[in-house]
């Protein structure tokens, strides 16, 4: 398979990167006139991206990574540092784990296949920012249990966010029973305390949640009644 690359620099270490999903070997150009003097920087185009050879089936992740060995053993390279952004961090999780490639220092920037760590509040900012997402797509949100948790933080800031024409209620049974019953086996007859929840943070009334929410889950399901 034909693999675009350019091989720039003067120096004994070797520098490969590896740049995201959708772009290409450019996406690291500028990081030439910083390193060239110092560093060999290779970079390449993966499979079917950029001037490489386009794709006549389905390639793995692990495709990829061993698209980039034969590269390397061609040049004669067995020794190297990785950048790589995104999806590049994938395939060079592999190259410098299952290769027989010696991979000195690695350099992740927003690598896919490693799950961040975020405080509450940035996972908050996240859920939001995907249920407004969700909400314009005309998704229905469903509440269960947690809602009326103590320590169930944000809840109702969430349930004010979500119209009251896009709202489900659920138990989850015979799971997350919800309070005052926590810790007891759940079952379909406590959806009343989640609908009584609702109407507290609505300001609406326990019949008016369950008259709506009914109505709700007919729509979604087309059940005429």
């Amino acid at each position: 398979m034909k693999i675009n690359y350019k091989l720039i620099g003067e120096g004994k270490e070797t520098v490969l990167f590896l740049h995201g999903w959708g772009a290409n070997l450019n996406s690291f150009l500028f990081c030439e006139n910083a390193l060239k003097n110092n560093y060999k920087l290779l970079l390449v185009d993966f499979p079917g991206f950029g001037e490489s050879e386009k794709l006549n089936n389905v390639f793995s992740v692990f495709d990829y990574a061993l698209e980039i060995f034969k590269l390397l053993t061609k040049l004669e390279i067995n020794n190297v540092n990785i950048v790589c952004h995104s999806f590049g961090g994938r395939v060079a999780m592999l190259l410098s784990t299952i290769f027989n490639l010696k991979v000195n220092k690695l350099v992740l920037i927003d690598a896919a296949g490693i799950k961040p760590r975020f405080n509450l509040k940035t996972k908050l900012k996240i859920f939001n920012y995907k249920l407004k997402k969700f909400l314009k797509m005309d998704f229905y949100i469903s509440f269960a249990g947690p809602i009326t948790f103590k320590n169930s933080k944000n809840a109702e800031e969430i349930i004010e966010m979500v119209q009251i024409d896009k709202i489900l209620i659920e138990t989850d049974s015979p799971y997350l029973s919800p309070e005052p019953l926590r810790g007891k086996r759940n079952d379909p007859r406590n959806v009343k305390y989640i609908a009584q929840k609702i109407a507290e943070v609505k300001n609406m009334s326990v019949e008016e949640i369950a008259e709506i929410t009914n109505k709700n889950a007919r729509t979604i399901y087309n059940i005429k009644v």
